[in-house]
């Protein structure tokens, strides 16, 4: 079992998480089966939106091609599949990848959050927060097989010989008239993770189209910073290190799959607006929990992240007012009622 209930954020809530894990196997995949059993399902979930890369790219990196253990950060591929204990044949329950990057110079490493799937019949069970926590035991394996600690483990500054342990994912802006972008934040601040003020770190994905042979321009797309500094999840701000280590660490792995040069004008947007930020720690947003504290996503709106972005990264929809767009969100919240 490739998880620990010590690793889980206490708000994810242990009793719900041990049944988890008493009622999941999670292992990694390690051969082409289980690598396709795992693509497979979330290929169903998430290829008709666009949100994952090509079989092969994928493929590749289980296999250890594009990974450079010789490279400033190290960055390696895992993909986690979650079973029934009691199915006699091994059903899957859910899928998790996850790459691991590691900078020995910094003694940081960051497990960057691909994709989580928790099939229909196994949701509300503690698996989607088992997932959300394993990587943390990647990680402490990354730093013991470095020689950097893996007896315990710390954020900044924590224990497991000083290191630094990150876990970073990539979030959609809110979208008054698109429940899930909200719903995915409160699962995420639930589970003791914080946002990188898009003003102070405006971070985009790559365009991972085959550009050239479709003859246009790379579109990058805007994101929110979303991180968890394990071991001290309730600290109100990030070190300007850990800051550009979220935009860095994921750099390095699109930098296997992409032209580099189409990451340097992503580089050059989130780094200017971090260089031109004062202070040396970079205060952290708190993600509302629930509904009840819906406004605290005003900054988190698209119509407030995106003209951060050049204009031919905003997408073509166009942009809300912000106060129009947090009253759009809100009446759209008290409509739903209930929590997420």
């Amino acid at each position: 079992m490739i998880a620990d209930l010590g690793d889980v954020y206490p708000a994810e809530g242990p009793e719900k998480v041990a049944r988890a894990i008493a009622r999941y196997s999670l292992e990694e995949a390690r051969d082409s089966a289980a690598f396709d059993e795992g693509y497979g399902a979330l290929d169903a979930f998430f290829g008709p939106k666009g949100e994952l890369e090509r079989r092969e790219v994928l493929a590749a990196w289980l296999a250890g091609v594009h990974t450079d253990r010789a490279a400033p950060i190290v960055a390696t591929y895992h993909m986690l599949l979650a079973r029934g204990v009691d199915d006699d044949d091994g059903r899957l329950a859910g899928v998790r990848d996850v790459y691991i990057t590691l900078d020995r110079a910094a003694r940081r490493c960051v497990a960057l959050l691909s994709h989580a799937l928790v099939l229909p019949e196994h949701r509300r069970s503690g698996l989607a927060a088992l997932l959300r926590a394993a990587p943390v035991a990647l990680a402490r394996r990354a730093l013991a097989e470095a020689g950097l600690g893996g007896a315990g483990l710390g954020g900044a500054g924590g224990d497991a010989g000083g290191a630094e342990v990150l876990l970073a994912a990539e979030m959609e802006a809110v979208d008054p008239g698109d429940r899930d972008t909200a719903v995915r934040l409160f699962a995420y601040g639930r589970a003791g993770f914080s946002v990188i003020p898009p003003a102070v770190l405006p971070y985009a994905q790559p365009d991972f189209r085959d550009t050239a042979a479709l003859g246009v321009a790379p579109v990058p797309l805007p994101l929110v910073a979303v991180v968890r500094q394990v071991g001290e999840e309730e600290r109100g701000d990030i070190s300007r290190g850990g800051a550009a280590a979220f935009l860095r660490h994921y750099q390095a792995v699109h930098a296997r799959e992409v032209d580099p040069a189409h990451l340097v004008p992503i580089r050059e947007n989130a780094l200017g607006r971090l260089d031109a930020f004062p202070g040396e720690r970079v205060p952290l947003m708190r993600i509302p929990r629930g509904p009840a504290e819906i406004a605290g996503f005003a900054p988190l709106l698209r119509s407030a992240v995106m003209p951060l972005y050049p204009p031919a990264w905003r997408g073509k929809a166009p942009l809300d007012d912000p106060a129009r767009e947090l009253e759009r969100l809100s009446a759209a919240w008290s409509r739903g009622a209930g929590e997420s």
